[in-house]
């Protein structure tokens, strides 16, 4: 296997450009921007977001759901390369925990702009509350956030800085302590089916709690369903594995050709495919069933003011139909396309789609959301419109997400744990 890392580059003239310096610029300039915004929300607080009582959850927490959905390879390829020990996919397994680590430390910085008070982000893990369901949440997530930093350090020290930098001989103690990481990485690799499924059953629990959320909040009318734990679940199975075969072929095929055989990332495709037409299968039952199947005026005047102000429905269609319907059914069939520029450009489809569900989700019952009248119930249309602040630790929070996938793609080196092993 070759572990020569190729740098992308662009041509300019009859020149091949390095790409990597001027788009780590880019980034770091969204960074300050993003600084300019933090300071903002904590000098001032949350009143300078387009926030309020009518809609309490925004652009942030749109971005925090969006960002945990398509870390989900982590915990799906967990259990593919430790529990069902296909090892030929432990290469790309070992980017699907990059993927989640990054996703879920992506949340943790959104929430901390999006709490009222910052300062007591720590709150939950004392002060428990065992009957709410975003209590649940943040334990979990705390949980498998540690969890994914112990499968995550194995990886980070396979790069050779920690094992043949000259330094380690020049100073005796940096190569005690080398020794010492390098050991405890091992011994966390050895544990690497147990941490496989405790962040399966950590991952299961706070995705499906999630979408328990969102099916008891006032915009039940039309997302109340018994289907939704269900459906966060698969969105963000299909919608991660799809991202993580994207980046993979990046990764594996562009930097480091020859590292993962083709045929493996093609299997990767197959798996995202068919978890994408689950889950969309899932998706229109659901939809049938709350329009269709029952009619409740609630619903019907719900989805008639979302109509008026957004494109709803549409959104739906197109974004959550096609947009994984087309995909699944291509990336099911990526052995007989066997075209890597095709398979990229419809794999990212599925996870706009997931987006969009946590859009949607999110958005629908606040904007048009029903009162609690138990007599006389009616739909009341609300707005929210992000300020630049908000915009700001956007840019903050996803320049995060590039820097880390960019630094891991550009610098870790990915090697098999056992070199010697057998594809099976």
């Amino acid at each position: 296997m070759q572990n020569t890392i190729q740098p992308l580059t662009m041509r300019l003239g009859k020149r091949e450009v390095d790409i990597f310096p001027y788009w780590m610029g880019l980034l770091v300039v969204g960074i300050l921007f993003g600084l300019v915004g933090a300071y903002q929300v904590f000098a001032y607080g949350l009143q300078v977001t387009g926030l309020s009582n009518q809609v309490p959850w925004g652009l942030w927490i749109s971005i925090d759901l969006s960002a945990i959905a398509l870390g989900g390879s982590a915990f799906t390829f967990g259990v593919i390369v430790y529990l069902f020990k296909i090892k030929r996919m432990e290469i790309v397994g070992k980017l699907s925990v990059v993927l989640g680590f990054l996703g879920y430390s992506t949340a943790g910085m959104v929430l901390l702009f999006d709490l009222g008070q910052p300062l007591r982000f720590w709150h939950p893990i004392v002060f428990w509350q065992p009957h709410s369901l975003l209590w649940e949440i943040t334990m979990c997530v705390v949980l498998y956030l540690t969890v994914l930093m112990a499968e995550l350090l194995p990886i980070v020290l396979e790069h050779p800085i920690f094992s043949t930098h000259p330094w380690l001989d020049r100073f005796p103690i940096l190569r005690k302590l080398s020794s010492s990481l390098i050991w405890l990485a091992h011994r966390l690799h050895g544990w690497a089916p147990a941490f496989a499924l405790l962040g399966m059953t950590l991952s299961l629990l706070h995705q499906a709690s999630l979408g328990a959320t969102y099916s008891v909040l006032s915009g039940r009318g039309l997302w109340f369903n018994q289907s939704a734990p269900v459906q966060f679940v698969f969105s963000a199975m299909g919608g991660g594995t799809s991202l993580l075969f994207f980046l993979s072929v990046v990764v594996f095929r562009i930097m480091r050709p020859g590292l993962v055989k083709d045929e493996v990332l093609y299997d990767v495709a197959r798996i995202a495919g068919a978890i994408v037409l689950l889950c969309i299968y899932m998706r229109v039952w659901d939809w049938a069933v709350t329009n269709y199947y029952s009619f409740d005026i609630e619903v019907a005047l719900q989805t008639e003011m979302l109509n008026s102000v957004t494109p709803y429905s549409s959104t739906f269609w197109i974004g959550q139909v096609l947009f994984a319907l087309i995909p699944g059914l291509m990336l099911i069939m990526a052995k007989r396309i066997r075209n890597f520029r095709i398979l990229m450009s419809v794999a990212i489809l599925p996870a706009i789609c997931t987006v969009l569900v946590r859009w949607n989700y999110n958005f629908s019952g606040l904007i048009a959301s029903i009162t609690y009248d138990p007599y006389t119930p009616t739909v009341v249309l609300n707005s929210y419109a992000p300020t630049w602040q908000e915009w700001a630790i956007a840019s903050l929070v996803i320049s995060y997400w590039l820097i880390g996938f960019s630094l891991a793609a550009r610098f870790l080196p990915f090697h098999s744990a056992e070199h010697g092993h057998s594809e099976k």
